[in-house]
């Protein structure tokens, strides 16, 4: 006989509700894998034959480099594509080359060993150095480091872009980048070691409906490929290697949670009225074709908050305007004569994207963010405006600017609309919006909806800035409390201060059933939630009873038509 591994239970942070059960798939990117010890056997092959590996897979890295540089400076400018030469440069350096050949002349080893001893070296050399660019540099090493591994294994997808039905996605950490590939068709849950309830893993998992749980101590040391694993994420609790009394029960649990969500969804194409009479637009936040799909198929009014971030992650270069414009046409083709609202490129903090690789910045949550980047990069802003001003012809849509701070971005942002406007031929402007997300703009809401159609507060941001608590950082998580009282403070002000100017919330706060009614009791008459809860949101809507009066920037109303071009 033999042993059969025992069950473990863990615990940890509740980030998307639900249950699930499924089979481990345990990620760990191909640079994370080469920090561990690494295999000191000797290379089986010849040292020309790795030598050679490794001049093939540098001349086709910087191939991908050049290509890259070129698409970076068409669509951002030369000075960003200044950083994909720079690494292109480090890889033609002869002492470079170099220690590679006499590392393996000497000491017999593979391309790869070779390439994770020299890099890991120069990495560390780099970080040791005085000043931030030089120490930038060694993400710069890091790269380049990932990018020869994975040509050396073939590697051309990303590791999470295929994975099988039925896949609970094990991880220490998931990136902006990495939660791009996360599907509904092969992910039932994701489980994580660090990350908060604001962070980008999570909120991803919340968008498409899928149960999550972060925080968990020792994750990777209990979980091995393959393992059965039963996730509770509205507990936040995880069940490895169950015995099969614990897998009967939990597909009961499962089943019986299927059953109360498909009652919940035979009401959610039916007008969120409260039981005094005030009607509530209900929408959705969607990032891609999957999550308007998903949008729709729960009732959804139209789509409050509709990511560009995706388009970006996705793709090897910046896509181009008719790119965007026929990406967006095909993904909002369910809400046809519905209002969407589209916001612009919000990248910088913590939102890396691989085909821009932007300069590093010391303080990058304070630094170049949101309308700040795009302001700085026009011809990555105007792409965006022209495919959206041409989906705008013929859509109900809105453009919506993230990351204000100033009412003179928001004037700015106008005059080149209205310049984007011009280079279409586009004869109608599409509202254009503010997102509220710091303390700061919340204080001047009145200036900046004097330049804008509508006001829309992200409260994720909002709490982070208020509380000075990063979202994805565990060790503060307990301050990121959403609905603290200086919050909610700075959104009945927002609310009270914009005047006729209509104000949405799209903030993962729109969701909270206990915060609900205070928001539609501070006036709050549209609010955009991940697709799954539409239902569930429209049902406690009808159970409200709120003071029905007419509240100031009320949402609901028509939106102000954009000035003429």
């Amino acid at each position: 006989m033999t042993d059969q591994p025992c069950t473990v239970r863990l615990s940890g942070l509740s980030v998307s509700p639900g249950l699930a059960m499924g089979r481990a798939f345990v990620y760990q990117d191909i640079w994370q894998r080469c920090q561990e010890p690494l295999d000191v056997t000797p290379a089986a092959a010849g040292g020309d034959s790795e030598y050679t590996r490794i001049q093939q897979a540098v001349h086709k890295v910087r191939e991908d480099l050049a290509l890259a540089a070129q698409c970076v400076e068409r669509e951002v400018d030369a000075a960003a594509a200044d950083i994909f030469r720079a690494q292109e440069a480090m890889l033609r350096d002869p002492v470079l080359l170099d220690e590679m050949r006499k590392k393996i002349d000497v000491e017999h080893r593979s391309a790869e060993q070779v390439i994770k001893r020299v890099f890991q070296r120069w990495e560390r050399k780099f970080r040791s150095m005085e000043g931030d660019l030089l120490r930038a540099r060694a993400d710069d090493v890091a790269d380049l480091g990932r990018r020869l591994l994975q040509c050396l294994a073939g590697i051309s997808a990303h590791a999470l872009e295929n994975l099988p039905a039925g896949t609970v996605l094990v991880a220490r950490r998931l990136l902006p980048s990495d939660t791009v590939f996360l599907s509904r068709q092969s992910t039932v849950a994701v489980v994580v070691e660090s990350g908060g309830r604001l962070s980008h893993a999570a909120l991803l998992t919340r968008l498409i409906g899928i149960p999550a749980v972060s925080q968990v101590a020792g994750l990777l040391e209990h979980i091995l490929p393959g393992d059965l694993v039963l996730v509770d994420g509205t507990r936040g609790a995880l069940t490895v290697r169950p015995g099969a009394d614990l897998q009967a029960r939990f597909r009961r649990r499962l089943h019986l949670c299927r059953q109360a969500a498909r009652d919940t969804r035979t009401r959610c194409r039916e007008p969120a009225q409260t039981r005094d009479g005030v009607q509530i637009c209900i929408l959705a936040n969607a990032g891609g074709p999957e999550d308007v799909q998903l949008a729709a198929d729960n009732g959804a009014d139209g789509i409050g908050l509709y990511r560009l971030e995706s388009l970006y992650l996705s793709q090897p270069a910046p896509p181009r305007d008719d790119d965007i414009a026929d990406l967006l046409g095909r993904s909002l083709k369910p809400f046809a004569g519905k209002p969407i609202t589209v916001r612009l490129l919000d990248a910088g903090g913590d939102k890396e994207l691989p085909c821009l690789r932007l300069p590093a910045e010391p303080e990058a949550f304070l630094g170049r963010r949101g309308v700040r980047l795009l302001l700085s990069y026009p011809e990555l802003l105007q792409t965006q405006l022209r495919a959206l001003l041409r989906l705008a012809q013929r859509h109900d849509l809105r453009i919506l600017v993230p990351m204000v701070t100033l009412a003179e971005e928001m004037e700015q942002m106008r005059g080149l609309l209205q310049q984007a406007a011009g280079d279409v031929g586009a004869h109608r402007l599409p509202p254009l919006g503010a997102m509220i997300e710091t303390p700061a703009a919340a204080l001047c809401a009145a200036q900046i909806a004097h330049y804008a159609d509508f006001l829309s507060l992200g409260t994720n941001d909002l709490t982070q800035y208020t509380m000075v608590a990063g979202r994805e950082n565990s060790l503060v998580s307990h301050y990121f409390i959403d609905d603290h009282p200086a919050v909610m403070r700075l959104v009945e002000m927002v609310v009270r201060e914009a005047a006729e100017t209509p104000v949405g919330l799209c903030g993962e706060l729109a969701g909270r059933k206990e915060v609900l009614p205070q928001l539609l009791r501070l006036g709050l008459r549209s609010l955009s939630v991940a697709p799954p809860l539409v239902p569930q949101v429209k049902d406690l809507v009808r159970s409200l009873r709120i003071i029905a009066r007419p509240p100031p920037g009320c949402a609901s109303r028509k939106l102000r038509p954009g000035p003429a071009g």
